[in-house]
């Protein structure tokens, strides 16, 4: 049997290298697969699906964005006559729009229903829907080697911990993954990451609101010597020892969303204490040798036409080592996509446009064109020089600022056109 997994392309998004990090998703449901099926895989942000390839049963992982071309390349291979699988974030957040565009739709975590749903094909009884029936305790170690080593960079996605509590307004996880914070089971992960010449990438949002359970997994971390880079709140800097166990663990960087309570703070919605406080925990991370990657929201309904060029200077005048800028997108099933869509205020149902870079709803200071020309602009004015291109699509940043690897080394490790073949895999005449 051949089975075919297709990461599709996620649209324009300026940081180059985000493209060339492998995924977690296709990883984890190769490993979930028998040795005796055959696998071919494509990333699409990195290259063409072949849709006349042969193969028998194709599964294809779906984030919101990714849904359009998700159904497309379903409609395609399904009239060759060949059975579609669909799972991932958006199959599990709308199940009703995605289930007659595929032969099977996977709602949920994989762990116990992937191997349900090849058992059945295999026996000529495939289902139309496979659910979660129990959380897993425990993951597979993913398929790394599914990733040809030429187009990525040595990064390696680990998940330590599923679902979370806090059930944010702009955020999908509670309903995807439930609303307890639960720690999976990675005893025999660590002594294989530890022969792997690889650096980690924690990819938990909320990692750091459980920290006593946290503690000794940094523990760990600091035994495999392995640097790695992982998601926080800006809060976490309240402790100074739990920076000190960061330093101690190798994280060499941290990706910190700034927003909404800074971007408030530069309105003068809130007075200037918020601010001046992140400005005083982003000093802290640093202190312990932790480079900040920060993350910028332009949209709220408390931003005015000035929130771009502001954001832009704090950051400057912070020395972020890299910045990263995001349009307000209300996911489905979100609190925020209920409280737009019931206002009236939503622009598009159309979830390609669903990137983050994309204006989706009415703002309620601008326009939609200021605010998407406002967003561009932050781009070009944080990155200059030989750090952005322009092409057709918007800028392109060639930052490898928090990465620990030189550009310079990378290029020797992987020839000197690697970045322009990355490049030239989504744009053309940029």
């Amino acid at each position: 049997m051949k089975l075919k997994i297709i990461f599709p392309d996620l649209g324009h998004f300026p940081l180059v290298y985000r493209r060339t990090l492998p995924v977690l998703a296709p990883a984890v449901l190769a490993a979930l697969t028998p040795p005796d099926i055959e696998i071919s895989f494509t990333d699409e942000r990195l290259g063409p699906v072949t849709v006349e390839e042969d193969c028998d049963l194709v599964a294809i992982s779906v984030m919101t964005p990714q849904a359009g071309r998700a159904y497309e390349l379903s409609r395609l291979y399904r009239k060759r006559g060949i059975p579609v699988v669909l799972g991932g974030v958006h199959i599990s957040l709308l199940p009703q729009e995605a289930e007659g565009r595929a032969d099977a739709i996977v709602i949920g975590e994989a762990e116990e229903s992937w191997p349900r749903l090849l058992e059945d094909f295999q026996r000529g009884s495939l289902q139309k829907v496979y659910r979660c029936l129990t959380p897993p305790a425990e993951i597979p170690f993913p398929r790394w080697d599914l990733f040809d080593r030429d187009p990525y960079l040595p990064v390696l996605p680990v998940q330590v911990a599923r679902g979370c509590p806090v059930n944010c307004d702009l955020c999908s996880v509670p309903q995807t993954f439930g609303r307890e914070f639960r720690p999976l089971n990675l005893d025999q992960f660590w002594p294989r990451l530890a022969q792997l010449n690889r650096y980690l990438f924690l990819v938990n949002d909320n990692l750091h609101l459980a920290k006593r359970r946290s503690g000794p997994l940094l523990e760990t971390l600091s035994g495999i010597g392995r640097e790695w880079v992982g998601l926080a709140s800006l809060s976490m800097a309240r402790d100074a020892s739990y920076l000190k166990l960061l330093q101690k663990s190798h994280c060499w960087a941290m990706y910190l969303e700034l927003s909404p309570w800074v971007s408030a703070g530069l309105n003068e919605v809130i007075d200037g204490v918020e601010v001046r406080r992140a400005g005083e925990y982003l000093q802290r991370v640093r202190d312990q040798g932790i480079k900040v990657i920060a993350s910028f929201v332009f949209g709220f309904d408390h931003d005015q036409k000035d929130i771009f060029e502001r954001t832009v200077a704090f950051a400057l005048e912070h020395r972020i080592e890299e910045a990263e800028f995001h349009i307000l997108t209300p996911y489905p099933n979100s609190r925020l996509y209920q409280r737009i869509e019931s206002e009236g205020r939503l622009l598009s149902r159309d979830f390609s446009e669903y990137t983050a870079g994309s204006v989706v709803f009415q703002p309620r200071n601008m326009t939609p064109e200021a605010l998407y020309q406002g967003y561009l602009q932050a781009w070009r004015d944080f990155y200059r020089g030989s750090e952005i291109r322009e092409t057709a699509e918007g800028p392109v940043v060639l930052t490898y600022n928090c990465f620990p690897i030189s550009l310079d080394e990378i290029r020797r490790v992987k020839g000197i056109d690697w970045l322009d073949t990355v490049i030239a895999a989504r744009y053309s005449g940029g």
